[in-house]
């Protein structure tokens, strides 16, 4: 998916339908683009030079089946993004911001193993919720400016691996009581706030990370900003 400026939302599809797709758009200054292949969908707009239409801003609506594996490419520029992922057969992931506001949102959990989810995030504000629903094996963050919050609420079924990289900004991890944290971090210069955690050798530790049936390991890299850690009860619903 490839889409400039507007709005965009992303949701499960109703049962039986592979995808559907709303586009609004300028067309005096810009294409649609809707292409389907067997086992590949290739959605959005190919120039992404408007800020706004007649009668409003630009949208896109996408919906994707929850019937078929699925592996995500999505490249957004300016404005607002709500995806709703939960529910989806998520293979893998990677999602690319720019000057933006995402929310991003697993509302139900996925019954593959995500590989890798990526996430590369410009001047933006992000929010992941319930991304132990995702079932992520590999997590890759990188952020330039912006306030980011990872929430990791939702039902685990694995162990997960993440590197984080950020530049100027904040960084707060949302992390459910029972699942076992590492967080190995570097960047003198970002503030550094781990609540609940021991510090052991060169990595901070919760106290039931040698027993703990689902293990969290970070490796952080920051710059500037701050760097937060939060706890949230397990069987709790993502937040809103």
């Amino acid at each position: 998916v490839r889409y400039g400026a507007g709005r965009r939302r992303f949701e499960p599809a109703p049962p039986a339908t592979l995808y559907r797709a709303t586009l609004r758009y300028d067309a005096e200054r810009v294409r649609p683009l809707a292409d389907y292949d067997p086992g590949r969908l290739r959605i959005g707009i190919a120039e992404a030079r408007t800020v706004r239409v007649r009668g409003g801003p630009s949208e896109l609506r996408l919906a994707l089946g929850t019937g078929v594996p699925v592996e995500l490419d999505l490249e957004f520029g300016a404005a607002q993004a709500e995806l709703e992922l939960g529910g989806l057969r998520l293979r893998r992931a990677a999602i690319s911001t720019g000057a933006s506001e995402t929310r991003v949102r697993f509302s139900r959990p996925n019954s593959e193993r995500c590989a890798s989810f990526t996430l590369d995030l410009g001047a933006a504000a992000f929010r992941a919720y319930g991304l132990g629903h995702a079932n992520i094996e590999r997590l890759r963050v990188a952020g330039g400016l912006g306030d980011v919050v990872l929430d990791f609420g939702g039902e685990w079924r694995g162990d997960l691996d993440a590197d984080i990289e950020m530049g100027l900004g904040s960084l707060t991890l949302r992390l459910p009581r029972g699942v076992g944290v590492r967080i190995v971090r570097s960047g003198a210069l970002a503030a550094f706030d781990p609540e609940g955690l021991v510090k052991r050798g060169e990595g901070y530790y919760s106290p039931n990370w040698d027993t703990a049936t689902y293990r969290a390991s970070f490796r952080i890299a920051a710059s500037l900003g701050s760097v937060q850690v939060r706890w949230i009860e397990p069987a709790g619903a993502p937040a809103p």
